[in-house]
């Protein structure tokens, strides 16, 4: 299992190398350690996907014990955001988003999402996530189309 460290970005394509550490990731509401309201979702490469486990609070309900249906979403498009720099070793930005929810990720329980890149064509990227319960049930699944933004552009925003 191999994990990048979350403040150095994947190298260029060209393979001169990432730049230097810093905290371009610390207030992302999904994966920033900083963000006091962020999800905190710390992804590692597991095989030919990346995958994180967390356990959400009242503070990320909808309707009573339920993860509202916005977090689960952003959970699937932060996985595949992680699957692409650390398995396609791109940045991309979410092109579309096709969210299926089968079962309720309940407050609480403890819940792994995790992603995979299932195709390229170009600029073009697509990605699956799935989300999953403590019994490996899929809670939701989502499938996207990403487009790769270059490397100095990415560096650039953060």
């Amino acid at each position: 299992m191999v994990t990048r460290d979350r403040n150095v970005p994947p190298a260029d394509a060209a393979g001169a190398g990432s730049v230097e550490p810093e905290d371009r990731y610390a207030g992302c509401f999904g994966c920033g350690p900083a963000n006091p309201i962020g999800l905190k979702l710390e992804f590692r490469r597991d095989g030919d996907e990346v995958a994180a486990t967390t356990t959400l609070g009242p503070a990320h309900a909808g309707y009573e014990e339920f993860v509202h249906g916005g977090i689960v979403a952003t959970m699937l498009d932060e996985a595949m955001g992680w699957a692409l720099i650390e398995l396609a070793d791109t940045y991309a930005v979410t092109e579309s988003l096709d969210v299926r929810y089968r079962r309720p990720v309940t407050v609480g329980r403890t819940v792994t999402v995790r992603a995979t890149v299932v195709g390229n064509e170009g600029t073009k990227y697509d990605v699956e996530a799935r989300i999953l319960d403590e019994r490996d049930r899929l809670l939701a699944r989502a499938t996207s189309r990403w487009t790769r933004v270059r490397p100095e552009r990415a560096r650039r925003s953060s």
